[in-house]
This record gives C-alpha cells, structure tokens and sequence, in this order.
C-alpha cells in the first residue's frame, strides 16, 4: 500500500484546469519531492488531495483510505504545513502547541514542545501577531511534526527560514524519515529537494511532466566544469564527455565513466581551474521549464 496515490486528480477555476489529471504514487518511508515554480499547481494538488477543495475529476488515496470519504481518519494520522500560515492573533506560541498536543491527545507532550522551542528557537510566549512569517513558519512545522504522522506533507517549509532553520529542519525531517514517517515535500528549491528526497516529481501548468529518482540521479555521472582558454575538449569527448554548455572561457561536461580516466586530462596547462560535482536537478529543471519540452 502507498502513503499517497493520486488518479487522474483534476481541479478546473472557471472551466480552466489548475491541474489536469495528476497521477503521481507515494510510496510508504519514502521523501517525496513534488517540484515547480509558482503556479504550477503545487498548492492546488495538496489541498485537493488532502479534501481541503474538492476536485472535479478522480481521486486521492492517502495511507489507503479515500481523500472524501475518509477525511476524519486521514486527518489523525496525517500532518500538514501550509504555505500561507496563519493563527489566531492573540494566542501565543505555548497556548497554539499545548492545544495541538491536547488536541491530539499527546501524553507527556511537554518535553517535545520544550524541545521544539530549543530547536527552532522560538519564542513560547509571544503572540501570533507579534511574529515574523519565519517564525509563525516554526511553530507551523512544529505543530505538524508534534503528533508524529504517518504521513507529513509540506507546502514551502522553508520559505521564510533562514539557512541554520532550514538545516535544522531537515536533520530533524531525517531522524523521523529514518523512523518511517513518510514525507511528501512541496517545494521550488531545487537544492533541498536534491539533498533529501528520493524521487521527485515536475509539475508544470498543472500537469506531471517526469519523476526522477534522486538516489539513483546521484550515482548517474558527474559534471565537470573547466575554466581556461583553449582548453583540448576533443580529448574529454573522444573518452565519452558530453558539453553541455560552453560559454566564454567556462565549459560544463557530463561525464558517465571512469573519473580515472579524466584525471589526466586535469594536468592540461590551459585548464586554470575545475571542479567536479554530482548532476544537479537545475539541469533537468531547467531543460524541462525553459525548453519547453516534455521528457
């Protein structure tokens, strides 16, 4: 059974699809990355999924039961971090987590919000109206993890955190990924979704154009980039390297065999510097959005 299986999932705004027949399976203990500019359909697919809106064509399956028919059930077991978060003004950050904990019926919850508030450094006893967008993001996320769903789905996490947040956020995300919670993760940061997913889908104008499986995106290749003049790239592609861009004095590869063989290369006085990395998602990204071209 998997976590999330969406089927022909379709919402149209004045008879225009906001998304069009999404089909895309979530499998359980997975990190799901759901990939695309804004727009795209991201939000859309979410709340449709999770019976927020009702779609006008198929159906969601979350943690084998139907999105409609049980909401009720699928809300207990399942967490949700929206990307417009919003509270009620007056209540603080202490009274908004001791009622999700009571809410859920969490039994000794304090010591897990205590730990919350020093992770994500918040302030317990400020109020909703007085906090940043990043800080409400805290207590949003927090609030979502407390219960510890089966399910976590995230809409922009990140956005509004800043970089020591964002890392904490996800080495917690990990600790619980590895304790088998299953987290479907919404996102336009290419980065994040690459560092910690292990597959990913593209959505674009509402529709899933390709999934990649990041684990195995990671093994497949590297890209060398050479900064230099006249620099001998006949050499890199008479042993197999593909150029993927050339501009000024920059040159990008793709390269799938042995780096052993590259090395040599390396040595070539015009090359000034260089350096080798994994294929990052940008690349597909970038060829699937601007090129226009469904792969």
């Amino acid at each position: 059974m998997n976590a999330v299986e969406l089927k022909g999932l379709t919402k149209l705004y004045k008879k225009q699809p906001a998304i069009d027949q999404v089909d895309l399976s979530v499998e359980k203990g997975e990190i799901y990355g759901f990939i695309g500019p804004n727009g795209a359909g991201k939000s859309t697919t979410i709340k449709a999924m999770l019976n927020f809106i009702y779609p006008d064509q198929g159906k969601a399956m979350l943690l084998g039961l139907d999105s409609i028919k049980d909401a009720k059930e699928i809300r207990k077991r399942t967490g949700y971090v929206s990307s417009d978060v919003r509270f009620y003004p007056n209540m603080t950050t202490m009274e908004v987590l001791k009622y999700v904990a009571e809410f859920h019926q969490l039994k000794n919850s304090k010591q897990q919000i205590d730990y919350f508030i020093e992770l994500f450094d918040i302030d317990a006893k400020k109020k909703m109206s007085e906090l940043s967008l990043g800080n409400k993001k805290k207590i949003a996320i927090t609030a979502g993890i407390l219960p510890n769903p089966e399910l976590l789905i995230l809409d922009e996490p990140t956005n509004g955190l800043d970089p020591l947040m964002q890392h904490r956020l996800f080495e917690e995300l990990e600790k619980y990924n590895q304790k088998g919670m299953t987290i479907f993760l919404s996102s336009h940061d290419l980065n994040e979704v690459q560092q910690h997913a292990h597959r990913a889908a593209f959505i674009r104008e509402g529709k899933i154009i390709t999934v990649q499986d990041i684990t195995k995106e990671k093994s497949l290749g590297k890209v060398i980039t050479l900064i230099g003049d006249h620099i001998p790239l006949s050499l890199f592609e008479k042993i197999g390297a593909a150029i993927l861009k050339h501009q000024g004095n920059e040159t990008r590869l793709f390269y799938e065999g042995n780096l052993q063989e590259v090395l040599p290369l390396l040595a070539d006085a015009s090359i000034q510097d260089f350096t080798i990395t994994n294929p990052e998602l940008e690349d597909q990204f970038m060829a699937l959005y601007e090129g226009g071209a469904v792969k």
